[in-house]
């Protein structure tokens, strides 16, 4: 008993050692000259040749959901663990292609997150995208 007393005593004093992460500003939207048919193809085969699992999708109402349980710090910033250890991460996409006549246009919406532990402690942190992956998702559907 005294010894998790201890433990969580240190985790609350010493997660002062950790950072929080920056936040970034980018694009989330593009408009593409290409059909809707193109455009949908070519978010799917993003997907599939970057090896991340679409949950959801329904072309009906242009809406892809998508998770992936790996990315770098290249891709999202979640600050500094301090004395934690990362035991996981996990990102998840809602990606909407938009019917707007001859033009459609495709919104990323990403969350990234990371578990820390430390002992018995377990801790879910936010993370904040860099906009790596929205901006090759958005390349990808062409102009």
């Amino acid at each position: 008993m005294y010894i998790r007393m201890i433990t969580a005593a240190l985790v609350l004093s010493l997660s002062g050692c950790a950072t929080a992460p920056q936040t970034y500003s980018y694009e989330k939207s593009k408009t593409s000259t290409r059909t809707y048919d193109e455009v949908w193809e070519n978010v799917i085969e993003f997907f599939a040749s970057h090896n991340i699992p679409v949950k959801n999708i329904a072309k009906d109402s242009g809406v892809i959901y998508a998770e992936t349980t790996k990315f770098d710090n290249n891709i999202a910033d979640c600050g500094s663990p301090g004395i934690m250890v990362v035991t996981g991460r996990q990102a998840n996409f809602n990606v909407f292609v938009k019917h707007t006549g001859a033009a459609p246009t495709v919104t990323v919406n990403s969350q990234f997150s990371e578990i820390r532990s430390f002992d018995m402690s377990v801790v879910k942190v936010e993370c904040n995208s860099k906009g790596v992956l929205e901006r090759e998702i958005l390349s990808a559907i062409g102009n």
